[in-house]
């Protein structure tokens, strides 16, 4: 069995017709919550960091002003920047950066709190696991080696 998604747009992409294609379907199903996979393709359709940073902070302020909580994904080049373009994480609230190291021939999963305003969040590298229950934060233990 196929699963055909619903909600695809197959015209020309602009984040004009993409928010009003986001509001329609939050009026639709009563939407609580939204995901956005991934800031990336948005990025690459728009080249330039400035344009990047405005269009992203138009889509993060719509998705607030209409009472949706919002998760956005990106991709990352660099081990030490949290964002390809450099500007995803100026318009969020909070950034949270996903690893998957390898250490002596073992990967790790990791996951940090990059950013997360007005809250006083761990600093650290905290190991994750994805089971069939879903994703499995262990806040009490620590990575420790560096990778």
């Amino acid at each position: 069995m196929f699963y055909q998604e619903k909600y695809v747009d197959v015209r020309p992409f602009d984040t004009r017709s993409m928010m009003d294609q986001i509001i329609a379907t939050q009026e639709e199903i009563n939407a609580k919550r939204a995901l956005i996979d991934s800031t990336t393709s948005i990025s690459f359709y728009l080249h330039d960091p400035a344009k990047i940073r405005v269009e992203l902070l138009k889509l993060s302020t719509t998705l607030e002003v209409i009472g949706l909580t919002s998760l956005m994904t990106c991709e990352i080049v660099d081990e030490n920047s949290p964002a390809r373009f450099g500007v995803e994480t100026f318009v969020t609230d909070g950034t949270v950066v996903l690893h998957n190291a390898m250490h002596d021939n073992v990967r790790t999963r990791t996951m940090e709190i990059f950013k997360m305003r007005g809250s006083n969040h761990s600093k650290k590298l905290h190991p994750y696991d994805i089971t069939p229950e879903g994703f499995v934060i262990h806040p009490h233990e620590e990575v420790y080696t560096a990778f």
